[in-house]
């Protein structure tokens, strides 16, 4: 620009100068004509003929210096247009340089940010983790404890009351244990959404570093940021959500088996109840007959007795049998 300025002022300087010199050339020449008509030595005719003939001369001179002067500023005016255009040039490239430089160590910072243990492991959610195993813990071995009660409840010590209340209770332990689990998700969830909720604040603390540098406009930071800095933490987030969904699964199947344990081991028993009130009605019944066998004997054994009592004592020995009774156990 001062060298702009400088072109300007010495242009209107040689301009000024030659304006000064033609109005000398012409004090001149109105000096040296009225010398010529004063000596007479030429007709005023010739003299003024005379004059104009230098006077053509002088001006073909002046024009020929405006036009070199015109040419010279014309000469300088694109150089110096050269010279800004080459040097904005080199500065362009500078900022360019400086732009990829501060763009690169900009993604550097973003994605160390993002790969860090706070952002892929938060602390938090490692808390809830922690805190979930721990109550899981509790909770399968409140209901390990309740399992080993149905020892308690094995024939002959039993009743279906019992029994039923029994698993009634070990489904009311499936069911919070199944509804901690869900809780403890939706908890994980909500500590990665304050996750991506920092991310995306970091986002838009790389987009105003951006701004606030002047050399990038909004549209070559939203450039920057929309494409890689978002991709980078939907990556991030779509593996996270397929873990939480694995887990979400896999707390569902464990509830549906557990539901199907629970359910067979209550068949299991109520079937081993059955068989056991199968066999005891089949003992009672064979306990009373028996009971009614041993009747019916010790009726034929006394039976006998009295028989034997009553029979003559003259009789040999050995001409008759003594009965003697026999008592036959059932098969």
């Amino acid at each position: 620009m001062q060298l702009k300025q400088g072109i300007k002022e010495l242009d209107e300087t040689l301009t000024s100068t030659e304006f000064s010199r033609a109005d000398k050339l012409r004090s001149v020449l109105k000096k040296y004509v009225e010398i010529i008509e004063k000596t007479s030595y030429l007709m005023q005719p010739d003299v003024y003929t005379l004059i104009n003939k230098e006077a053509m001369v002088i001006n073909q001179a002046l024009l020929g210096n405006r036009r070199a002067i015109a040419q010279l500023f014309v000469n300088l005016m694109e150089a110096t247009l050269q010279q800004e255009l080459e040097a904005h040039h080199r500065w362009q490239g500078l900022v360019d340089t400086w732009k990829a430089l501060k763009k690169q160590a900009l993604v550097q910072s973003f994605s160390e940010f993002m790969a860090s243990e706070r952002i892929r492991a938060p602390p938090d959610v490692k808390k809830e983790i922690e805190s979930m195993l721990k109550n899981q813990k509790a909770l399968q071995q409140k209901r390990l404890e309740h399992l080993c009660t149905i020892c308690d409840l094995l024939p002959p010590n039993y009743s279906k009351a019992q029994l039923t209340e029994w698993h009634s209770s070990l489904n009311s332990l499936n069911k919070h244990l199944d509804a901690y689990h869900m809780g403890c998700v939706m908890q994980i969830r909500l500590q990665y959404e304050k996750t991506w909720q920092e991310c995306l604040a970091r986002v838009q603390e790389c987009k105003k570093q951006l701004l606030d540098w002047k050399a990038f406009t909004e549209e070559e930071a939203e450039s920057l940021v929309s494409p890689y800095f978002f991709q980078m933490v939907g990556v991030l987030q779509s593996k996270v959500e397929e873990e939480l969904e694995l887990l979400d699964k896999s707390f569902e199947d464990l509830a549906k088996q557990t539901e199907c344990q629970s359910s067979d081991l209550l068949n299991y028993f109520q079937e081993a109840v059955r068989l056991w009130e199968a066999h005891q009605s089949t003992l009672s019944e064979q306990e009373l007959e028996l009971e009614k066998r041993m009747e019916q004997q010790r009726q034929k054994h006394i039976l006998e007795e009295q028989v034997w009592l009553l029979a003559p004592r003259g009789a040999p020995a050995g001409n008759e049998e003594r009965a003697t009774p026999r008592l036959s156990m059932p098969r």
